[in-house]
């Protein structure tokens, strides 16, 4: 049996988890220890809002590689990795565990941001959330996507907040990420003494 393509699936998510966290996205997270956002509203006083995220440049940077682990057409995604994980030579701990971790990350990206603002009568899921910035404004322009991102990023308060909660989304998978590379690295192990 050849594991010769699963080897390369897991080395390459391990290779471009190593380029996220090695970008000043990743740097400035490290160096401050959190991200914030301040907004402070005073009758007849203009709405002040203070965020402490990365630039725009280290977003766009850290972006450009992180959407190989959410596109299905990229081999290292959550999902083309499943098909490693559901393989019978991965041992059952290892599969549950990669399986349980994915399951919460998609749990959390399908629930409504923790920062409770509705748009248009709705609440955005943190998947849509992370759809509309990546497919809208920062990797690509799918049209419908674009004018979505357009209208919220001109809401003086809407914009800056959804940037922020995009950030907070970025910095969770990367947790996820992180993990995975760990599990990676296990079944790694197993798979080339095998060989």
């Amino acid at each position: 049996m050849s594991y010769r393509k699963d080897i390369d699936r897991l080395k390459l998510f391990n290779e471009k988890a190593r380029r996220l966290l090695n970008t000043r996205f990743v740097q400035y997270i490290l160096s401050k220890g959190k991200i914030s956002f301040k907004i402070d509203v005073k009758k007849g006083e203009a709405v002040k809002i203070e965020k402490d995220v990365p630039d725009q440049d280290a977003v766009d940077a850290f972006v450009l590689t992180f959407r190989y682990f959410i596109q299905n057409n990229e081999q290292c995604s959550f999902g083309n990795l499943s098909k490693t994980y559901e393989r019978q030579f991965v041992p059952e701990e290892i599969r549950k565990e990669y399986l349980r971790v994915r399951k919460q990350l998609n749990d959390y990206l399908d629930a409504p941001s923790s920062i409770k603002i509705e748009i248009e009568g709705e609440t955005p899921t943190r998947r849509r959330i992370l759809d509309v910035f990546i497919y809208g404004g920062l990797a690509h322009a799918n049209p419908k996507k674009k004018e979505i991102f357009d209208k919220w990023i001109r809401d003086p308060i809407i914009g800056p907040l959804l940037e922020f909660c995009f950030v907070s989304i970025l910095i969770k998978v990367l947790e996820v990420i992180r993990y995975v590379v760990g599990l990676n690295e296990k079944l790694l192990k197993k798979l080339e003494k095998q060989l």
